[in-house]
């Protein structure tokens, strides 16, 4: 999408004015299941379920995440169990995992202009250390704030994880930015106050980010580049 001249401005003033960038991770910064789809991790995490006397038929969808939360509603052992098992598919995930165009050169850039970037996700920390290890990007993320094992409440669109990141950062909302990918990113964003950019890769969930108050919304993470850097 080609952004009206006014909008430019706005997100280059909001990028330069903040000196902490938080990203989320799948979506913003890789395409975590390209190689490992996310149905296939879901089925893998639905049959280890089964095995182990946790029903999820009635649950019905292909995310993860989603089937992670109804393992800890059937019992707090259970999600543990079944968590354990979700992040051994999602760090294989990591391995195979395509860099969305743009973001690693984002990353760099941000640092190299003074702010400090921030991984802000539901994902497990092994997975998203797994991927910048293989990218040589760990010395650039300052801090991964990820999905705490055990508290499935505490992930997006709860703001927990965002006000953690403040608090690691010695942040306060307006001294950040927040780039998501998703309602619930931008949900919990607007939740702690920090200012949110949409970056939609699919043009149909845009309107869907703006709704939820993303300040901007972008298709393309080349275009936060070319931002800091105006």
């Amino acid at each position: 999408m080609t952004l009206p001249a006014g909008t430019r401005t706005q997100l280059a003033d909001l990028l330069r004015g903040a000196r902490v960038l938080l990203l989320d991770f799948d979506g913003p910064v890789a395409h975590l299941f390209a190689g490992h789809p996310a149905p296939e991790v879901a089925a893998a995490v639905r049959q280890f379920a089964t095995v182990h006397g946790i029903d999820l038929t009635e649950v019905r969808t292909d995310d993860p995440l989603v089937l992670l939360r109804a393992a800890y509603r059937h019992s707090p052992e259970s999600g543990r169990d079944v968590e354990a098992h979700a992040i051994e598919h999602e760090t294989r995930a990591a391995i195979f995992a395509e860099p969305t165009p743009g973001a690693h050169e984002l990353i760099r850039t941000a640092v190299a202009t003074g702010h400090a970037v921030l991984v802000v996700s539901n994902n497990s920390e092994r997975a998203i250390r797994t991927y910048l290890a293989r990218h040589d990007l760990t010395e650039h993320v300052a801090q991964i704030i990820a999905r705490p094992f055990g508290h499935p409440e505490q992930m997006k669109p709860d703001p927990h994880l965002l006000h953690v990141a403040l608090e690691i950062s010695r942040a306060a909302p307006s001294d950040a930015v927040f780039v998501g990918d998703s309602i619930t990113d931008i949900l919990a964003g607007a939740a702690a106050g920090v200012p949110c950019i949409g970056y939609a890769k699919q043009p149909e969930r845009a309107e869907g980010l703006a709704d939820a108050d993303a300040l901007v919304v972008v298709d393309d993470m080349h275009t936060l580049v070319g931002a800091l850097r105006s």
